[in-house]
């Protein structure tokens, strides 16, 4: 079954220093916050690293990372949790493709174990991504 949401991430764009994303995740996790999902990328000049990161309580992950000189920015996102087994990713992405929806990102997590896995997808068009993605699941449920 496929759960699909509006949702909300984190991102922040730091210096790419050695034990950055330690360091926020530090930071996060000491006013109990977890976090979701994560993704880190680096820029061409390796200068800049970007984090996405997605928790459990963004108002509290912001003003903490605030406090601490960060300057954290919540981007929409659509959230889907989706079976986690083989094509599910090609089945998914070929509907949005399907309606001109255009992915600008995604990242998605599960172990080996898990039934479910955590996708996380920002494009062009959120709101249209939701609603063929919620047809998707009614009609393969």
């Amino acid at each position: 079954m496929l759960n699909v949401m509006h949702g909300k991430e984190i991102v922040l764009h730091v210096r790419n220093d050695m034990g950055i994303l330690a360091e926020v995740a530090r930071r996060v996790a000491e006013k109990g916050v977890g976090i979701d999902a994560v993704s880190c990328s680096v820029d061409g000049e390796g200068e800049v690293c970007v984090l996405r990161l997605i928790t459990d309580d963004n108002l509290r992950a912001c003003d903490v990372l605030l406090e601490f000189g960060y300057h954290p920015v919540e981007e929409a996102v659509v959230l889907l949790e989706a079976p986690h087994k083989p094509g599910m990713i090609k089945k998914l992405t070929q509907r949005l493709g399907e309606e001109d929806v255009e992915i600008c990102s995604l990242y998605a997590t599960a172990s080996e174990k898990d039934a479910h896995c955590l996708m996380v997808l920002r494009t062009t068009n959120d709101s249209r991504a939701l609603v063929c993605l919620s047809e998707f699941a009614f009609v393969h449920a």
